[in-house]
């Protein structure tokens, strides 16, 4: 007999008689040893008839008998499947939750293994940061990277309301803060960065938990992550789950009703609001990796420009401006570029009627949401601010739609191209140059309480705010810059166009080098590489022009991170002594 060690072998099963045929009749059961009343009044003897059992069947009673006894040694609230015995599975009881006071997480039983759950206190609670430094950091994050991440109302989310509502989200801020303030180099960012880590990794594992804050935290992480793309995808399957799609239509239709058709409270309006705000920032970063960055796009948005009914919203903030303008021009943007695709095998015609169409419709986006801007920011200085924001943006619009007018011709080489291409690497040369005077444009710094008008400072606002952006914004720039040095290199600019777009390049990077060393200082290594070179070339170094030309090299960080257009072209003369470019020193 098949015994488990450590257990008694299982004592034989009796076999069950058929009873007499009175008894089975009467549909009783008798017994050898006590008869059954019928077979004693009848003074009869029950006749048994015993089943020979068959060798397989009695081990595999056996086998179950086995089951059943390990079954009782082991704790069934640790068993991670069903214990099988026989036809039937025996569900386990329910997982123990065990708290685990040296890291703050609740660990999920199962079996031999354990599966971490969230994290329940924050990073001053846990003894990682000060509050003072906390408090600061967060203040940092308020001031300068929500207007990168544009999904939160800093009179609603404060320090306290925040920390209240979510840890994580409260982890994520004060991070991001960190590194804007410190560096991402720096000790302190260092260690809070492997808290946001297990963060990611909790809101990954488990979707039970997840709320409108969740949501917001992984979008601020995907926005300064290398792996953006598929943590913002992770953020967007998390709000389909919270309906957030739902809830922006409920705050369309409360503002097409003219009145309030969803929340009946305050409280209720805002948290709609906020919702609204969030899916928007979600639809927003899914653009931008998805056109600048090879992203598959994941959210459409049918009719773009309904989101300028948002604006009459009670709780729209100024902040909510640059959001809504960004998701109407990105879907803008995507329209173009699958446009001048389609019609890039239709000739040359038919790609310039489509490419003016295309500029038509920027231009028509600028000066309509600048108006919009004008009418709805108060204060001098914070509407310039705007404003030159959004000049930038419709730059980088015209820009790409160039190039990737350029690249859809199929020709990369300046020295073979028609007319009308090489019409196109101007205008991509004149959209960028444009970009490049922008990202330089000086305002008026508010003045210190006290301070006389006299001495009143100039700032350029967006690229002393370059410590609070994402990659993609030094990514992005940086291309920039590099294409008004290379398309001035091979449409052969003069010695005198080249020294000022060498000193802008100067005092862009100027600029770059006050944020301090981090993570993204690799584009600025690039941009002082290339300026070189251009230096060279300009000074009257053959080799180097005649490299500048030939080269058609993408750098390995925009190789593999983005998909901006235009890296690739070259000047290749078909006559080789064409090759030495001779700079004209006159205007």
């Amino acid at each position: 007999m098949d015994t488990v060690q450590g257990l008694p072998p299982p004592s034989k099963k009796r076999r069950i008689p058929k009873a007499c045929a009175a008894c089975h009749r009467s549909k009783l059961k008798c017994d050898e040893r006590r008869p059954c009343t019928r077979c004693v009044q009848s003074s009869t003897t029950c006749v048994w008839h015993e089943k020979i059992q068959d060798p397989v069947a009695e081990r595999f009673e056996r086998i179950e008998h086995t089951i059943r006894a390990l079954n009782e040694r082991i704790d069934v609230r640790d068993t991670p499947i069903a214990a099988f015995t026989g036809s039937e599975f025996v569900r386990p009881q329910d997982t123990v939750v065990e708290h685990t006071a040296v890291d703050e997480t609740w660990t999920l039983t199962c079996g031999i293994f354990s599966v971490r759950q969230p994290a329940i206190r924050d990073v001053i609670a846990s003894g990682v940061v000060l509050e003072s430094d906390a408090q600061m950091w967060f203040a940092f994050f308020m001031a300068g990277c929500n207007r990168f991440v544009p999904v939160f109302d800093p009179k609603r989310d404060t320090f306290d309301n925040v920390r209240r509502r979510s840890t994580v989200l409260f982890d994520v801020l004060v991070t991001i803060g960190c590194m804007a303030a410190n560096g991402s180099l720096s000790k302190a960012f260092l260690s809070l960065y492997q808290v946001v880590k297990q963060h990611t990794s909790d809101l990954t594992l488990h979707d039970s938990g997840h709320c409108l804050e969740s949501v917001q935290a992984l979008l601020v992480i995907a926005s300064y992550s290398d792996s953006g793309a598929t943590i913002l995808d992770t953020a967007i399957r998390a709000s389909l789950r919270l309906r957030l799609p739902e809830t922006v239509t409920l705050a369309y239709t409360s503002i097409v009703q003219g009145k309030d058709a969803g929340p009946r409270t305050e409280e209720s309006s805002t948290e709609q609001y906020a919702s609204t705000r969030t899916w928007h920032g979600l639809v927003l970063l899914d653009q931008i990796l998805s056109l600048d960055g090879g992203k598959a796009r994941s959210v459409t948005v049918a009719v773009p420009r309904r989101v300028r009914a948002l604006l009459s919203h009670p709780h729209c903030s100024m902040l909510d401006l640059r959001l809504f303008a960004q998701v109407e021009l990105n879907e803008l943007r995507a329209s173009c570029h699958a446009a001048v695709a389609a019609s890039a095998n239709g000739g040359e015609q038919a790609l310039h009627q489509t490419i003016n169409g295309c500029l038509l419709d920027l231009s028509m986006w600028h000066s309509e949401w600048e108006a919009l801007i004008n009418r709805n920011v108060s204060g001098d200085i914070e509407n310039t601010v705007f404003v030159v924001n959004l000049r930038i943006q419709h730059a980088w619009a015209v820009l790409t739609l160039q190039l990737r007018a350029l690249a859809a011709s199929g020709v990369e080489n300046l020295a073979v191209m028609t007319d009308a291409q090489r019409a196109l690497a101007f205008a991509a040369k004149l959209a960028a140059e444009r970009h490049l005077e922008l990202l330089l444009t000086s305002t008026p710094a508010a003045p210190s309480p006290g301070a006389p008008e006299e001495s009143t400072t100039c700032l350029r606002p967006y690229a002393s705010n370059f410590r609070f952006a994402m990659e993609f914004v030094w990514a992005k720039n940086v291309f920039c810059v590099l294409i008004v040095l290379r398309l001035a290199i091979l449409l052969g600019d003069p010695v005198s166009t080249l020294s000022r777009r060498l000193q802008q390049t100067q005092d862009f990077l100027d600029e770059l080098k006050k944020v301090g060393k981090g993570a993204n200082m690799h584009y600025t290594r690039i941009l002082t590489q290339i300026a070189e070179k251009c230096q060279r070339a300009v000074e009257g170094s053959v080799e180097a022009s005649a490299d500048l030309l030939q080269e058609s090299s993408i750098p390995h960080e925009f190789l593999l991170g983005w998909n901006f257009p235009g890296l690739n072209l070259c000047y290749l003369p078909l006559d080789w002594q064409d090759l030495f470019l001779d700079f004209d020193p006159v205007d």
